[in-house]
């Protein structure tokens, strides 16, 4: 299938440009049909077990969050007036149903067992609190980025190539990290 722009004077009426670009069948005879191909979800590895000190019940209320990890950031967020704002954990007690202890604890858990991480974020004048999930997890991209690296380093590290993780350290403008 071959998808066609092309851009029009409004005035004239005339071809202004124009782009071909060959863009993959919705539906193959033999591979099936493509299937909410651009739409935002999480992948998963099937060689990445989740800890055994997590319950069913809290992969559960994981997997949930993970539903609103935004893009390919990891960033547990979702969209409301004025853009992207982080979920805190009271918007995420409404998600997985729980109370306001209960969410705390939760959240202490997964973020003590590598799960999730915590992380302060200077917004203009104010602060804001990021969640993140763990990509080895719940990965809602292609790459991984600083940012994941630096927050999930030690569980990252024995899936990343030595290669990788030397540019990450070039990316800091340090020699090592510690």
């Amino acid at each position: 299938m071959i998808k066609e722009t092309r851009y029009i004077s409004e005035k004239t009426g005339e071809l202004i440009t124009g782009q071909k670009q060959r863009v993959g069948e919705r539906f193959d005879p033999e591979r099936g049909y493509l299937f909410r191909h651009q739409k935002h979800g999480f992948k998963q590895f099937d060689d990445i077990s989740f800890p055994e000190s997590l319950t069913d019940a809290e992969i559960g209320k994981l997997t949930r969050l993970a539903k609103n990890i935004y893009r390919d950031s990891n960033l547990l967020a979702y969209r409301g007036n004025g853009g992207i704002k982080p979920h805190t954990p009271e918007t995420m007690s409404r998600i997985i149903c729980l109370g306001q202890r209960q969410i705390e604890r939760f959240l202490s858990k997964m973020i003590k067992q590598g799960m999730m991480a915590k992380c302060r974020v200077e917004v203009g004048e104010k602060t804001e609190i990021h969640y993140y999930i763990n990509p080895l997890y719940f990965f809602s991209g292609k790459r991984i980025n600083l940012n994941l690296y630096l927050l999930f380093r030690t569980q990252l590290d024995a899936y990343i190539p030595n290669w990788a993780k030397s540019l990450f350290i070039e990316q800091t403008g340090q020699s090592k990290l510690n």
